[in-house]
């Protein structure tokens, strides 16, 4: 009866183990931020990097970074100060079905560099120990975090961007999981830059319910209402005379080819 009783005693404590450890392996689905209050970024200061558990040699995993400007959709190198980007951090496989990503911007010194706001559906914003963390809501269908990203005030230097990505199938456990890390430095665009440009002094004029402006360069001319969301966008050549009608309170935005870029908001008196 002693024996039978141990044997119970050792199935239930095995059992128990095993609950625990799948409990403990699936805890950081929900993003480790969220649920440990960790930072994976491999930023400084950072705690260990996810390959610590997801290191697993049949599964392949490539991160990156995306860095684009909304207006012209196109990648950007540098940032304007308090500009709006849309960030993405990337993670791709050739064998995996689920994925996960954490990622931070600091400047060197680690503090944050701009803010995240407007998450993705997948994607949750979170703070530990005061640093702004991006990170997966749960496991991902799609292997792409997008956010908003503001970038910081002018005057801050190049802002880095830390991530660490995981691709991984999908069974609750680290086997067959697969962890890159990357990195981006993006450096901000001095003043010179905008002043080779004579838009960055001139502003639309108001005349019979129409604004009208004349572009300097080739580029992309992007009118949009105070929410964001977009009224004209049009392709623009140098000397060319644009016309749009008053549209209330709203903003235009000019953005060159070569990347520089202003706006204005109109119409508020």
């Amino acid at each position: 009866m002693e024996s039978h009783d141990l044997r119970s005693m050792n199935r239930i404590t095995i059992t128990a183990l095993g609950v625990v450890a799948f409990v403990g392996l699936m805890a950081s689905s929900g993003g480790v931020a969220e649920q440990q209050n960790q930072d994976r970024t491999g930023a400084p200061g950072s705690n260990s990097p996810c390959s610590a558990c997801h290191n697993a040699a049949g599964t392949n995993a490539s991160a990156s970074w995306q860095i684009v400007d909304p207006l012209t959709n196109q990648e950007v190198t540098t940032y304007l100060a308090g500009q709006d980007y849309l960030v993405r951090m990337v993670v791709e496989s050739t064998n995996a079905n689920r994925y996960g990503a954490q990622g931070t911007v600091v400047f060197s010194d680690g503090s944050n560099a701009g803010t995240f706001s407007s998450p993705a559906g997948n994607v949750q914003l979170e703070d530990v120990n005061g640093r702004h963390i991006i990170e997966q809501n749960s496991l991902s269908n799609s292997n792409v975090f997008e956010v908003t990203w503001t970038a910081p005030a002018a005057g801050s230097g190049d802002a880095k961007f830390y991530m660490s990505g995981l691709a991984c199938d999908g069974d609750g456990g680290t086997v067959g999981d697969a962890y890159d890390g990357a990195t981006l430095t993006l450096p901000e665009e001095g003043p010179s830059g905008l002043a080779d440009l004579s838009f960055s002094r001139t502003r639309p004029v108001a005349q019979f319910g129409q604004w009208t402006w004349t572009a300097p360069a080739e580029g992309q001319f992007v009118v949009a209402d105070l929410a964001g969301r977009v009224l004209s966008n049009d392709k623009a050549v140098k000397g060319q005379h644009l016309e749009w009608e008053d549209q209330g309170v709203h903003v235009a935005s000019f953005v060159s080819n070569d990347g520089r870029r202003t706006s204005w908001t109109l119409g508020a008196h």
